[in-house]
């Protein structure tokens, strides 16, 4: 299956990559400025829809997929307990950056199994980085080229990065924050913040967000030992179920996804905008 969504992943990001400076079609979900679709994640979405139907059409599997999420209306999670596996697809995810001429936007692919996180892939073209999980996790730069190198990912126990990744519209930082310990910093990317934080480029991700926007993270996360924390309950969010995401996949709780053993000094400085 890896190898599917691998051969895939190159294929959209070649597309992407082509059609960046010449985008035709461009329009917003609602009023605000950065809820863009382009004629490009509709692609994506496309291409992706027919590549899970050419390969697993015997699967008793449903697709939730950012651009076509309202097919399902309210019965989603009826949809989710009635099928064995779920692909869950960012097309684009940072589309705002995208059609900016900006290269931290990329694809964010889950595959779940009743539920349960099983493969994850985050891929961002135009930098060339790639993390996936599969039995085992690993980090690729220059990917998909002859100067690819593959770096096999191992499960930590906590983080020496000083950067916590946060949006500044749902995370501030406390007063008692203190700057010679981390870095808060937004790049406005789940996917580009997602793969950092899972390689170990920064020490946290604190995460208010729809499931296919963390797609490909909680199988790599779960491979290496981190977890992503309900801030205030510290419940982990280890599935697809209702009791973590709304009818529109929206988390129902602010998180934090790190190593357990950093997860304090994480509330220590950093707390939701509610």
């Amino acid at each position: 299956m890896i190898d599917v969504l691998l051969d895939f992943a190159q294929k959209a990001g070649a597309e992407m990559k082509r059609r960046q400076k010449n985008l035709h079609l461009q329009k917003n979900k609602d009023k605000t400025v950065c809820s863009v679709v382009t004629e490009v994640d509709i692609y994506v979405s496309d291409l992706f829809a027919k590549t899970i139907e050419k390969h697993f059409s015997t699967l008793n599997y449903m697709i939730i997929d950012e651009e076509k999420i309202e097919q399902y209306g309210k019965d989603i999670f009826k949809k989710i307990n009635e099928s064995e596996y779920q692909f869950v697809i960012d097309p684009i995810d940072g589309t705002i950056l995208y059609t900016n001429g900006l290269p931290l936007y990329g694809i964010t692919i889950g595959v779940y199994k009743k539920g349960k996180p099983l493969i994850g892939l985050i891929y961002l073209p135009e930098t060339r980085e790639l993390a996936y999980c599969d039995k085992k996790a690993y980090y690729v730069t220059e990917a998909f080229t002859e100067n690819q190198v593959i770096t096999e990912l191992k499960p930590q126990t906590h983080s020496q990065s000083p950067i916590i990744f946060g949006h500044a519209w749902k995370w501030r930082l406390k007063k008692g924050y203190n700057i010679e310990k981390a870095l808060f910093l937004n790049f406005f990317s789940a996917v580009s913040q997602s793969i950092y934080t899972l390689v170990g480029k920064s020490k946290a991700y604190c995460m208010y967000m729809h499931l296919w926007d963390m797609a490909g993270v909680l199988p790599i996360a779960q491979y290496l030992g981190m977890k992503i924390f309900e801030y205030g309950t510290d419940r982990v969010y280890d599935c697809i179920s209702a009791q973590y995401f709304d009818d529109e996949m929206m988390m129902k709780k602010h998180c934090i996804l790190c190593y357990p053993q950093d997860y304090a000094e994480i509330c220590d400085m950093v707390e939701p905008v509610l």
